[in-house]
């Protein structure tokens, strides 16, 4: 059974960021299909590209266009939408992003989003730095998910993250750090088993207690704008029961059940 319809557009919309500094982590790959999640759960969600790239634009074959994240950052123009249970509505990723790097950015970001309204969720995806873009997103969201693969250069981004995200709580105090989420995780490799014993260990309270794995349906998904549930193929299945089992605990983690 569905969900009763969304009241988001009355209500306080969430802001979950998706972020880390180090590129090829799979972050929009999460974020996309986040918020495929939670339209899943009846749930209205915005999905705000803040990569000049445009990937995470690119993830969804089928959504309300609200236009361009290039004016959020310029004028602190918030989101407004009007969207009903299960619809996903798209801020656009633009090319001139990039270039932003002012500290009116990292301003007009934070107060961008906290304005902004018409759904359940806003979904945020990020470029891989810690930009005034980006931390300006940080100072507007409500939850940060770390994605992280498990590889030495990778893993020595990790306290760099946790430096912005403690230095973005000093203004955000209600900022809460979800996790470091292990991505596009190969158990066929010694090395990154042996990586995740060590994250495990430095960071036992703070490891998502999931792993999305390295498999080709993440990447049909993206290429093809769509949820991972699309795709029946092996792959595809075990990708959803996957995906589906991090989100279950990721739900429960932002509603305070865990």
């Amino acid at each position: 059974m569905r969900a009763a319809p969304s009241t988001g557009h009355r209500g306080f919309m969430r802001k979950i960021i998706i972020a880390n500094n180090k590129g090829g982590v799979g972050k929009t790959t999460i974020a996309s299909q986040l918020v495929y999640a939670l339209a899943d759960k009846s749930h209205s969600v915005i999905g705000v590209d803040l990569d000049s790239q445009r990937n995470f634009t690119g993830s969804f074959e089928e959504a309300t266009d609200l236009g361009n994240a290039l004016e959020l950052v310029m004028t602190d123009a918030p989101v407004e939408a009007e969207l009903n249970a299960g619809d996903i509505g798209i801020l656009s990723g633009h090319k001139d992003l990039l270039a932003q790097n002012s500290d009116d950015v990292l301003i007009n970001v934070r107060n961008g989003l906290v304005e902004s309204r018409g759904a359940d969720f806003c979904v945020i995806d990020t470029p891989p730095s810690f930009s005034e873009v980006v931390y300006g997103a940080l100072l507007g969201s409500d939850h940060l998910l770390v994605p992280i693969e498990l590889k030495r250069f990778s893993l020595d981004g990790i306290e760099r993250v946790l430096e912005a995200f403690i230095a973005a709580q000093e203004h955000n105090p209600g900022l809460e750090l979800v996790g470091f989420l292990p991505s596009r995780f190969d158990a066929v490799k010694q090395v990154e088993r042996d990586a995740l014993v060590k994250v495990a260990e430095a960071f036992e309270r703070l490891l998502v207690p999931h792993a999305i794995r390295n498999r080709t349906a993440y990447v049909q998904a993206q290429e093809a704008g769509s949820a991972l549930s699309e795709f029946r193929t092996r792959s595809g299945k075990e990708a959803t029961a996957e995906f589906g089992a991090f989100f279950d605990w990721f739900y429960a983690k932002i509603n305070g059940e865990n």
